[in-house]
């Protein structure tokens, strides 16, 4: 049986899921980006993805992609930008969201020798408070996307995860969900959405394999319908499709597209 089918989320039992568009963190075509830009962006959009998060401007200008971008059809809701440029360039990811259209701006992960201790995860909130304050003065929403080191206990029993919600403000900080991580750092996913609605801003869909691995969408033992129906009921703005590693990432962004337009009619994507 699937992660969470059993959860008994009752298609009644949340608020009325809203229509959304299709999503894919380009990351998961990070090679073939590299090698082809136009000709990738074309394939994505061919697929059926509306809306693409950036993870780098892959060897391109912020122009010139958003020049290609534009050409296929393909919205930008959401940028990834380093943890180091939150601290030391602001204003040049404001130029860049700007160059995008965007309204998110995500930290999508911290090295490992800023976040060895309690103390210095509170830094790191520090500086994403002060980052999320300067980024909505200027009209745009900065998330924190997990990946499973957040959930892991200090001596008192608190999480990196826990010191997150507790130290910033949820005006100036929304999370990016990845619910492959979550489930791989002991979370249950729609619990996790659920008992975080008012700062769960953007989710990563990500299914997890047998193995451990990220695998297309219905491959894996994540239940993505009770997941899906969980973010709509409590407004997530936009869902990405990611999947970190394939043999062939054009055919494995195909599968799980066609896995959500598989799902009910009152989630699947529009």
């Amino acid at each position: 049986m699937p992660l969470l089918a059993g959860l008994g989320l009752s298609r009644g039992g949340l608020a009325q899921p809203r229509s959304w568009l299709p999503g894919l963190q380009l990351f998961t075509v990070r090679d073939a980006l590299a090698a082809d830009p136009d000709g990738t962006l074309r394939r994505v959009a061919d697929t059926g993805y509306r809306e693409v998060e950036l993870a780098g401007l892959a060897g391109m200008t912020a122009a010139a992609f958003q020049q290609r971008l534009k050409r296929h059809g393909l919205a930008v809701p959401s940028i990834h930008v380093g943890y180091d440029n939150l601290r030391g360039d602001l204003g040049g990811i404001v130029r860049e969201a700007f160059a995008f259209g965007t309204s998110f701006v995500v930290c999508p992960s911290i090295d490992a020798e800023e976040r060895r201790t309690a103390d210095d995860w509170k830094r790191v909130c520090r500086t994403l408070a002060q980052a999320g304050r300067a980024v909505r003065s200027h009209g745009l929403t900065l998330a924190y996307h997990n990946r499973d080191y957040e959930f892991v206990l200090f001596a008192d029993g608190a999480t990196p995860f826990d010191l997150l919600l507790r130290e910033t403000d949820p005006e100036d900080v929304k999370l990016e969900l990845d619910v492959y991580w979550a489930a791989r750092g002991g979370l249950d996913p729609v619990r996790c959405l659920r008992d975080n609605a008012s700062r769960i801003a953007l989710l990563h869909l990500k299914d997890l394999g047998q193995n451990g691995a990220t695998v297309e969408l219905g491959a894996g033992v994540l239940a993505m319908e009770p997941i899906v129906r969980a973010a709509l009921a409590i407004g997530t703005k936009h869902m990405f499709v990611e999947q970190d590693d394939s043999a062939d990432p054009m055919r494995s962004i195909g599968i799980s597209l066609k896995f959500l337009e598989g799902l009910p009619a009152d989630v699947r994507p529009r």
